[in-house]
């Protein structure tokens, strides 16, 4: 989920909470936000169903259409429950009602499919609405222009807001009947699972209920004293920011406005917190505050954002693979062809027996290459896996195979590409696509070189930054070298394709990629300062394996 996508869910989430605390006219609430819930969640149609008393019928008591789409809410007043009992059984099993494809809907439940028909839904996601403990009722995102899958944000948005709305409900008529009988309200009072406390102006306790004293873990001779004062000192030092949360504090108590916050513990916990003043006779006389213990969700929302991000890494990696295979694969039939085309035009001479084996061999090993290229491809493109597997590699030994390999693929050329060997047992933490990443640079300093001969110097060295150590290794070419302003953009995908690459290269792009895998890092400079023409320098720093 992007930035913007994930502020504009927790806009929708904020403003759903918000709406339903205190006195609320229902009716305006739940329309603001089912307008809201229908733009963050694309459905064409948000509607809510109540049951009658004795759960015989229902009704659809409010709706939202998007623009284009009719209502039916004149038309879906007093249906039989028997329609919708398949609906009952679903949420006894797991909590909701997920259909991505109505057409697809079991015989068990013909009722329900044409009821959806009827009304030309295609996909629907619902989540039942418990008052007192009992399904009275359903929210619901409908589909009507095509089939989706719904997200898991649209699960996160009805769950909530069908939890809430019951709660209003029952807030609501247990508001009702507290202001006819004191007892009542106290007894709610105490059996709310929100923690409660009330203050008045010079601040004295007037109402504290169990679970605030048990949310804030509140000894019993601070709560006996009643003394606003001595239990907010106990609160902050709790908190994460004690000083900013008494400045809000502070400030509010100079107003009447509603207030709505998140607070954080030092312990890991995290509540939510509502205020509102108390008045009487249009005047203020003080202040309740309600907290919410919300640590769960806030940890299943942090895992899920965690998960989201482990898989778009995940995915990304097997975009990378794929085209590492492609590119690759590719190059390997187009070795093949030419070998196999060569061997035809030699094959008539005896003389050239000993070209002819040498294509032969040319035709073998890039069999195997492509063999061995399939079975790395296919362990590590997938997405299940949290981290690619890397190991020791031996880095003379990988050039000395990519220079081989560049002999033999530019037979027609004049090659002088040597290692400077001054540091012995040279070995990075990388994986077998190294040799592709040697051959690319390679094949480009011969490709992009009008020398005869054409020549690579290879530098190693060892580099530190911080506490990690690394191997660099610089290829220094002759060629036409690269301007300034192309110095990155060779590295960007999709920057001079070349659809007649010889050798094993994967492109640039993919090179990039490979290299920051293995937490390394790649650039090209000019081999003689301030004059590109003279050559370039590709430049490749990888961890050290010890």
């Amino acid at each position: 989920m992007s930035l913007e996508s994930r502020l504009n869910f927790e806009k929708v989430i904020s403003g759903i909470s918000s709406r339903f605390v205190g006195r609320v006219n229902l009716d305006e609430v739940i329309n603001s936000s089912f307008e809201d819930m229908g733009i963050a969640s694309k459905a064409d149609r948000v509607s809510l169903f109540l049951f009658d008393e004795n759960h015989k019928y229902f009704r659809n008591t409010h709706e939202w259409c998007a623009d284009g789409i009719n209502s039916q809410q004149d038309i879906l007043q007093k249906v039989d429950m028997g329609i919708i009992s398949w609906w009952i059984a679903q949420v006894e099993k797991i909590s909701f009602v997920n259909i991505r494809d109505v057409s697809n809907l079991s015989n068990s439940a013909l009722p329900i499919k044409k009821f959806m028909e009827i009304q030309n839904i295609q996909s629907f996601l619902a989540f039942p609405i418990y008052i007192s403990g009992t399904i009275t009722g359903f929210v619901c995102f409908s589909k009507i222009t095509e089939q989706i899958q719904w997200k898991g944000k649209d699960f996160v948005i009805l769950r909530i807001f069908g939890q809430t709305l019951g709660d209003t409900i029952e807030r609501l008529n247990a508001v009702k009947a507290l202001e006819e009988n004191q007892e009542l309200l106290r007894a709610t009072f105490e059996a709310t699972a929100d923690g409660i406390i009330a203050i008045d102006n010079v601040g004295t306790i007037t109402h504290l209920n169990e679970r605030f004293i048990y949310m804030w873990r509140i000894p019993g001779n601070i709560v006996d004293q009643k003394d606003f004062n001595e239990v907010l000192n106990f609160m902050l030092k709790q908190l994460n920011n004690p000083d900013v949360f008494l400045l809000k504090l502070t400030d509010l108590e100079k107003t009447s406005n509603d207030a709505y916050d998140m607070i954080f513990f030092k312990d890991g916990r995290i509540f939510e917190q509502y205020s509102c003043p108390l008045v009487q006779d249009e005047e203020k006389v003080g202040r309740v505050w309600s907290f919410k213990d919300i640590t769960e969700h806030q940890h299943a929302e942090q895992e899920l954002r965690r998960s989201e991000n482990r898989y778009r890494e995940a995915y990304e990696r097997a975009e990378l693979f794929k085209d590492v295979f492609t590119h690759d694969m590719n190059n390997i039939f187009h070795n093949i062809k030419s070998s196999a085309e060569l061997i035809s035009i030699l094959r008539a001479k005896t003389e050239n027996q000993d070209k002819i084996e040498e294509f032969f061999q040319i035709i073998n090993n890039q069999i195997d290459r492509g063999v061995k290229l399939i079975k790395n491809v296919h362990k590590l493109s997938k997405l299940e896996e949290s981290e690619i597997t890397l190991r020791d590699v031996d880095v003379y030994k990988v050039l000395d195979e990519s220079i081989q390999f560049a002999y033999k693929s530019a037979q027609e050329k004049e090659l002088d590409i040597n290692i400077v060997r001054d540091l012995n047992n040279v070995f990075v933490r990388a994986n077998d696509f190294l040799l592709d990443v040697f051959e690319n640079i390679l094949h480009n300093a011969i490709k992009y070189n009008q020398n005869q001969p054409i020549k690579v110097k290879i530098n190693i060295s060892r580099t530190s930054n911080g506490n990690s150590n690394y191997v660099k290794i610089e290829f220094k070419d002759n060629g036409i070298g690269i301007i300034d302003r192309s110095k990155e953009s060779i590295f960007q995908k999709g920057n001079k394709k070349d659809n007649h690459v010889r050798g094993m290269g994967v492109g640039l792009s993919l090179v990039k990629k490979i290299i920051e895998n293995y937490n390394g890092k790649i650039w090209v400079e000019n081999r003689v300062e301030n004059d590109y023409s003279q050559g370039s320098n590709f430049v490749v720093e990888i961890p050290e394996a010890f």
